[in-house]
């Protein structure tokens, strides 16, 4: 037995010297293998120091350092560089303190592909990375800032070796060291040179299902700048694909994709910033760290808010001008007739430093057109300007140092098409209609992933105001002062919002609760208080009601929680720091500070999302007022789309594009209404704070009636979407082609496909509402209500959704239109879902990379299987009442009730059939 566990230790020895040799890892040397044997009659092999002698010295081995560099441009600055142009060759050299030294990377995508999310101007990614060398070859390696602990301690080591980095690009060394300096020379185009910003997955995952490789060969060196604190290179990249699968727009030759990114090197450098921790009662995009030093702490997330580092220039002064402002250059890429209300919503700002002592803390410059900068220079922060085939939006990116939470850059991007088409000056483009506004493809480079969620409130807002411009322009009350008074606040707004994520602040979808709906055209109040509470939230375009005083479209100042926001982020703290800014975010429960965020509100269409007060672009202390008015503003644009849009010598698209935009607006009207069913406000306040609140409060049972009816009256009911023939008539197409030729010869329906729409939309609503964790919700509210109080129970849902629906049963000569048979099949539809109660789906396939199964969809509690049946029962029984009469005397109505009983007959005989579980 022990000389085969013996012989069976040799062989796997043996395996595990082959497998070692044939894959040794990035750190390791393997052994020189000996010189193949000769074979009788076949040349000499020629010996090893005999072929270093023919070849000469190889880079790395013999030749020295200034033998290498000779002749070459010397370009000194964080990194040195020696470079020869004619050669394309860039050296780079590597002091020894230069290795094993932190450093922060930030990618600029400076030119794209110009559709599909791959936009020019953006920022593409930042972290931390360090030189590492082994052997003769020096790896780029990007650090794992996610886990840490106290330096120098046993845990410190522990968690060295618990967590790995990333090796992204590895370089030869091309010389010997620097005789005094010792420093090593690398080839920067093996590092830079490559895909590595992983730039190739977004572009096949944008045009999927094509398959693009990069091309190294057509891929070289641009520009080097360099200078003390950092360096700046221009990388001109290639990809290629021999068989392009998919369409493009904006590509010359879609086998050829060009890009230039832009490479900013730069040193962690010590300016005694000091960290300040998160709270979750505020809203700041903040780092995140586990701290492994101790075992004691209940929490050991470390959590430091995003924000830059502000200091008085006299700490001692009640208002001083800081040290050095936070400046944003305006890139002289943009209009110059924009510059002035860009300006002014960058400087709203200054108001909430005012507050807290800094004047002038925000500085807006221009960047002349002469200018021999680059707004991918981290020194530089920018509000930029580009152009895309499908670029309707705004972003405000900004790059943290992620050990500290400090801001370091910011780069703003406006695309010009917001602008465009807010003016409703865009094409409108042939494609399929929908209820959610065309969205561009958000990508980041995987290994470079930032907190900051994707923003896309510029895009969504300009829907408002394409909308808001129809609508004045059918009140015949377009002028060119109105059109600029709203084009100006819009931009002020958008700016705002974008310079605010730039200084740290996260969305608040909490804060449009601030005014009541009658005061919402109040300048007065507004130009006083803010018309919302946040230039943060996603506020909409305020439109007054037909013969109502206009007042603001749009926020032109800060609102409270602007200042308390920026007052917990950056007030100066003399003494207990963590005291002070406790007491300052313990204000939480005052009604104005309201604050909620996007995993709150989820989109605001979730059925996860509980809190019918926070939400995208509803607005006063009481949604379904606004909605109301809402609702009546979209149905007043329809009744005279074909009369008052129309403009002579021009096609009718502009009246197709105004409709498809109120059915959309209409969509989130009634989705975000339908929030107070099941629904609970959601507070952040902490044990302690001044009148603090319970987490959660149900909505009272009232005002959950009061959210059914507004659906009965608005979603189900048979006036809710009436068009008259003329205005479908009316809702043509373009019909010349654009960029989109494929869209244009493929499009489906080039008629105005209204029945679908409005389908698709009911079909939502049904979908939440009797969506198993919003059931789940109700059902567990019937134990939340106080006592005494008349609750509102799963049975008042799906009795009043019945009661809406099937209205037609009830009449004295029934007669069912399109559109409601087509609302009582999708009803039909989910009261048998909930009937049968099918296995739950999987959550879908998860990422690539990932083990771990997705959450399944959850079943909905046995209540409501019980009540579908109840309904599916009841129902059936009064068609079959109502079919044993003469009513019923319009052909398709009949079929549609016979229809529906075998259906329903179907579906409770399958119930029967099923295994009790």
């Amino acid at each position: 037995m022990r000389k085969l566990c013996a012989l069976f230790l040799a062989l796997l020895w043996g395996a595990a010297v082959i497998c070692g040799n044939a894959a040794a890892g990035p750190q390791e040397q393997q052994a020189p293998s000996k010189a193949p044997q000769t074979s009788p009659g076949a040349p000499a092999a020629v010996k090893p120091d005999e072929a270093k002698k023919s070849e000469g010295p190889k880079p790395g081995e013999e030749k020295s350092f200034d033998e290498v560099v000779k002749d070459m441009e010397v370009i000194h600055g964080l990194f040195t560089f020696y470079r020869k142009a004619d050669e394309n060759k860039l050296l780079l050299e590597i002091l020894p303190g230069q290795l094993e030294k932190v450093f922060l990377i930030a990618i600029t995508m400076d030119k794209s592909v110009g559709e599909r999310g791959l936009y020019s101007s953006q920022q593409f990614g930042d972290g931390p990375f360090l030189l590492h060398r082994v052997g003769k070859s020096v790896q780029m390696v990007v650090k794992n800032a996610s886990f840490t602990a106290a330096p120098g301690t046993p845990q410190a080591r522990a968690t060295e070796r618990s967590f790995a980095d990333a090796i992204i690009a590895s370089a030869k060394i091309q010389s010997k060291p620097h005789p005094e300096r010792k420093s090593i020379l690398v080839d920067a185009a093996d590092i830079f040179v490559s895909d590595l910003p992983n730039f190739g997955t977004n572009l096949n995952q944008a045009f999927f299902p094509s398959s693009y490789h990069f091309d190294k060969a057509d891929s070289s060196l641009g520009t080097v700048k360099a200078f003390p604190n950092n360096v700046l290179l221009e990388v001109l990249l290639h990809f290629a694909t021999d068989n392009p699968r998919t369409f493009s727009m904006a590509l010359t030759d879609p086998r050829s994709v060009p890009v230039v990114m832009k490479y900013d090197l730069s040193e962690l450098s010590e300016t005694g910033y000091r960290p300040r921790v998160a709270d979750d009662r505020v809203g700041n995009f903040h780092t995140i760290q586990q701290d492994f030093t101790s075992d004691r702490p209940s929490d050991p997330i470390l959590r430091y808010i995003a924000r830059w580092q502000l200091e008085k220039a006299d700490p001692s002064a009640k208002l001083s001008p800081p040290k050095k402002p936070i400046t944003f250059w305006l890139e002289n890429t943009i209009p110059v007739e924009y510059r002035e209300a860009m300006t002014a919503g960058v400087l709203l700002w200054n108001k909430a430093f005012e507050r807290i002592g800094y004047k002038d803390a925000v500085v807006v410059k221009q960047q002349p057109d002469d200018a021999d900068w680059d707004p991918a220079d981290t020194r530089y922060s920018t509000i930029r300007w580009f152009a895309g085939v499908d670029a309707t939006f705004a972003i405000g990116p900004s790059r943290v140092n992620p050990y500290t939470g400090q801001i370091y850059d910011a780069d703003i991007g406006f695309s010009e098409g917001l602008v465009r088409f807010t003016r409703r000056a865009g094409e409108e483009m042939v494609g399929p209609v929908s209820l959610e506004p065309p969205s561009a493809l958000r990508m980041s480079a995987p290994w470079l992933r930032s907190m900051q969620a994707e923003c896309s409130y510029g895009r969504d807002l300009q829907e408002q105001a394409m909308m808001s411009l129809d609508i004045i322009e059918t009140r015949g009350m377009l002028t060119p002062e109105v059109e600029a008074k709203l084009m100006r606040e819009f931009l002020v707004e958008v700016t705002a919002h974008e310079v605010g994520h730039t200084l740290g602040l996260r969305h608040n979808f909490h804060a449009s609760t601030l005014l009541k709906a009658e005061e919402l055209n109040n300048v007065a109040l507004t130009e006083e208080r803010g018309q919302s509470g946040s230039v943060m939230d996603y506020n909409p375009l305020v439109l007054a009601g037909k013969g109502e005083k206009q007042g603001h479209f749009l926020p032109t100042t800060l609102g409270p929680y602007d200042y308390w926001a920026i007052e917990y982020a950056y007030s100066q703290v003399d003494g207990d720091e963590k005291a002070a800014i406790g007491k300052i975010a313990s204000r939480a429960a005052t009604p104005e500070l309201a604050y909620g965020t996007d995993e709150d509100a989820l989109g605001t269409y979730s059925p996860l999302a509980i809190d019918p007060l926070v939400n995208q672009f509803d607005q006063g202390t009481d949604p379904l007022a606004y909605f109301r008015t809402r609702v009546a503003i979209i149905q007043e644009l329809w009744q005279s789309l074909d009369t008052k849009l129309a403009r002579p010598g021009e096609g009718y698209q502009i009246m197709r594009s105004a409709a498809s935009r109120g059915l959309r607006e209409y969509n989130r009207a009634l989705l975000t209404s339908s929030k107070f069913i099941g629904g609970i406000y959601h507070y952040r306040d902490h044990v302690g704070d001044p009148n603090g609140r319970a987490p959660y409060t149900t909505v009272p049972a009232a005002k959950q009636r009061e959210a059914l009816e507004f659906l009965r009256v608005n979603a189900f009911s048979e006036k809710a979407f009436q068009i008259s023939p003329s205005v479908l008539n009316h809702l043509a197409i373009e019909r010349l082609p654009g960029l989109d030729v494929q869209a244009y010869f493929t499009a489906q329906r080039i008629d105005y496909p209204w029945l679908e729409q409005v389908l698709a939309l009911q079909r939502g609503v049904l979908s939440r509402l009797y969506h198993p964790v919003l059931l789940g919700r109700v059902a567990d509210n019937e134990l939340r209500f106080v006592p005494n109080e008349k609750v509102f129970t799963m049975a008042d849902l799906f009795h009043g959704l019945d009661g809406a629906i099937w209205s037609e049963l009830d009449a004295a000569t029934p007669r069912i239109s399109p559109i409601r048979r087509g609302l009582q099949r999708e009803q039909l539809k989910q009261l048998t879902h909930l009937l049968l109660r099918p296995a739950p789906a999987p959550g879908g396939s998860p990422p690539v990379g990932i083990s771990l199964q997705a959450p399944p969809t959850p079943r909905a509690p046995e209540d409501a299987t019980t009540l579908a049946r109840a309904s599916l029962v009841a129902l059936r029984g009064r068609i079959r009442t109502l079919l044993g009469t003469p009513k019923v005397t319009d052909a398709t109505t009949r079929a549609h009730l016979e229809e529906t009983v075998a259906r329903i007959t179907s579906a409770l005989d399958a119930q029967l059939q099923k295994t009790l579980e």
